[in-house]
């Protein structure tokens, strides 16, 4: 953060005292808290000076120094209308969102729509996935689609509510003490899931590759239900005989899984949450599947 002296002031003033560009600069408010307020002329003139709260249009709390550089460049329609989502985000989700939120999604936007405007279409493996782990951030992605187009009169790919909705998961606050030793039982159950695959198809899995970092993704939030007793709900269970017949490594490997997990939590795998995780197995190791 960038740390100011603070000025005794009325609750319902503001002063400018750092210039981010015309239209934006770090401010103070009554309370001599530290923000970023946008609006026309703020970031005129000598510094310090009092604001009028007639023109700020958009204010902002929290936000890391490093955004700064970023907030001068960005085109202020796309910051706003990140703005928009963000607030959105945060009166949908459950959990607490970083401050930097509607920096980091200009930063994805404006990039999405340059690629969008020269017909670059980047390919998201994960949305499978986003869809189904996390269903109302994928809606925002989806409705943050639908928006730009409206807004910028740009037609952007359905995928790319993928990767909005990641940019929203990654500015998710930095979980509590317990919430971190939860994840670091999580990651020694996947390092035992990976060594199952390994020794049961005597490969060694690639950790930097993207396959990895779904099967993953796809680990963790498998214990998390576990876990949370919430197993997977779709429709997927009629393709479990297909797919053991069609995979019997994999399912071999799926099953050892599910008996390291019925052993740590005391419940077995419904067969949709075995379909999965063959699925995934398939994927992280598809050339020594076919014995």
């Amino acid at each position: 953060m960038v740390c100011t002296a603070c000025f005794s002031r009325s609750d319902d003033s503001m002063r400018a005292i750092q210039r981010i560009n015309h239209n934006a600069a770090i401010c103070e408010d009554g309370a001599g808290r530290q923000l970023i307020a946008l609006g026309r002329g703020i970031g005129f003139g000598d510094m310090p000076h009092e604001v009028d709260l007639d023109v700020v249009t958009r204010t902002f709390y929290g936000i890391d120094s490093k955004y700064l550089a970023f907030i001068d460049e960005v085109d202020p329609e796309v910051l706003e209308f990140s703005a928009q989502l963000a607030d959105i985000a945060t009166g949908q989700l459950s959990y607490e969102l970083s401050p930097n939120l509607p920096i980091t999604l200009a930063d994805h936007i404006q990039f999405a729509i340059k690629r969008a405007r020269e017909h670059m279409v980047v390919s998201l493996p994960l949305k499978c996935d986003l869809e189904q782990l996390h269903p109302i951030e994928y809606r925002l992605g989806e409705l943050a689609v639908r928006g730009i187009k409206k807004t910028f009169a740009v037609r952007m790919p359905q995928s790319e509510a993928a990767g909005i909705a990641m940019s929203i998961i990654n500015a998710a606050i930095k979980p509590s003490e317990r919430r971190v030793l939860a994840e670091q039982h999580e990651e020694h159950l996947l390092d035992m899931t990976v060594a199952i695959i390994q020794e049961e198809l005597g490969v060694t899995v690639d950790r930097s590759s993207f396959a990895f970092a779904r099967f993953a993704t796809h680990v963790r939030y498998l214990l998390d239900r576990v876990a949370k007793k919430e197993p997977i709900d779709t429709e997927n269970s009629g393709l479990y005989d297909v797919l053991v017949e069609q995979y019997p490594a994999a399912s071999r490997c799926a099953h050892r899984i599910d008996d390291l997990i019925q052993e740590t939590f005391g419940e077995p795998l419904a067969q949709e949450e075995l379909v999965y995780l063959i699925m995934h197995v398939n994927r992280v190791a598809p050339t020594s599947l076919d014995r």
